[in-house]
């Protein structure tokens, strides 16, 4: 089926593309990508000739099919793009299937992102959002099951966030984060809104990472302390894992400052509150973290402040439980960082090529970040012949990731 494209909406697809930065090139490579099978799609030279005159107005229809690769090219649901009216679309009345049927492919999608990467299913998981998901937030339900809705919502709106910025498109992680800040604060669950003040975070912590200058750095650091500060102040209210959980960003934040004090005191928060485990009914996203996770972040932090010992006995243990592909790679390069502090280069570099296999295969710009991290750590020692056979067995993965 083909639809009208109004002048409205075809300044809303023309402005929606600029606002991301995006040239036509772009906007063709994003769309392409949208699609289950890009490979059976026209070729990059057509999708720009479409995007030219869709945007000009030379043709004025557009089909179903593209309506929906444009929707979740931009992460936005096909109502916001291009104006479909309640009598063209009904909205679905919520029921409490749905929210079993949201939570059934949440849990599908964190079991890929951690074993495969986020890139593998974005495109899929971003449509779901925009096409089941949010439609259904806009009927009538009663407050009980609104609430599980939107907490629900919220979760998968988040991980679709994360796999995002695990793409290298940290302007539509954000964008995504703003959409579950307004899911959460619909949801009645105030610990749902400090995990995406968390998450906010997290976001500076990771453009912090890629910044070339150190003004910049500073001032995603600075963003980052501010936010996960609101989020522990948010937590105060919440179960006490949750609340460990949900500190470890703000002790992640301040250990980039390099205040080893501040960061010491708040990681000792966060084991006094895992401590009472146990004694409040926790949140069901907490589900999905533990001890281990903890572990993680604790020997980041350790890394930060140079605490070399800290960091491997920290990462270490938290390998003990973090199976999953994605998380482990994480947390190998957090331990090969944690050996090159203790000048251990051996051990660093065997650590490090268990990195780049996983690496290889995971479609994770992240974890490729976190090996140039590694990379760049092990500079001081590149004479050495470990570090020469890593770099050169990490050179195809890391062509791969820019590629």
């Amino acid at each position: 089926m083909a639809y009208a494209t109004t002048s409205e909406v075809r300044a809303r697809m023309r402005n929606e593309r600029k606002k991301r930065g995006w040239d036509i090139p772009r906007m063709a490579r994003e769309l392409r990508e949208a699609a289950e099978y890009p490979h059976k799609m026209p070729t990059m030279q057509s999708f720009q000739r479409y995007i030219e005159r869709w945007e000009q107005g030379d043709v004025v229809r557009i089909s179903e099919r593209y309506r929906i690769l444009y929707a979740t090219a931009l992460s936005m649901s096909e109502d916001e793009l291009f104006g479909t009216g309640p009598s063209e679309r009904p909205v679905p009345a919520p029921s409490d299937g749905d929210v079993e049927a949201i939570r059934a492919m949440l849990t599908a999608l964190m079991a890929s992102d951690r074993q495969f990467g986020g890139a593998l299913v974005r495109t899929q998981a971003t449509h779901y959002l925009t096409s089941v998901i949010e439609p259904r937030l806009r009927g009538h339900a009663p407050d009980r099951l609104r609430h599980r809705l939107f907490s629900v919502s919220t979760e998968f709106t988040m991980r679709v966030s994360a796999m995002h910025l695990d793409t290298d498109l940290p302007a539509e992680a954000l964008g995504l984060l703003g959409r579950a800040s307004s899911m959460a604060n619909e949801s009645g669950d105030i610990t749902l809104t400090a995990w995406v003040l968390s998450r906010r975070g997290e976001h500076e912590l990771h453009l912090a990472t890629l910044a070339s200058r150190p003004a910049q750095r500073k001032s995603h650091v600075d963003q980052a302390l501010a936010y996960t500060e609101g989020a522990v102040g948010v937590a105060r209210a919440a179960p006490p894992v949750g609340r460990a959980f949900l500190t470890t960003k703000h002790a992640l934040a301040c250990s980039m400052t390099g205040h080893r004090a501040n960061t010491e005191r708040i990681l000792r928060t966060i084991w006094d509150s895992y401590e009472r485990a146990g004694t409040a009914e926790e949140p069901d996203w907490m589900g999905a973290y533990g001890w281990g996770h903890l572990r993680h972040e604790e020997s980041r932090c350790y890394v930060n402040l140079g605490m070399g010992r800290e960091a491997v006995r920290a990462a270490e243990e938290a390998l003990e439980v973090r199976s999953d592909l994605r998380p482990r790679a994480f947390t190998l390069g957090v331990l090969a960082m944690g050996h090159t502090l203790m000048h251990e280069v051996d051990q660093a570099c065997q650590v490090a090529h268990e990195l780049v296999a996983s690496a290889g295969h995971i479609s994770s710009r992240r974890i490729c970040v976190r090996l140039n991290e590694v990379l760049r750590a092990l500079d001081p020692y590149s004479e050495e012949r470990a570090v020469a056979e890593l770099r050169e067995a990490a050179r195809p993965v890391l062509q791969a990731c820019r590629g």
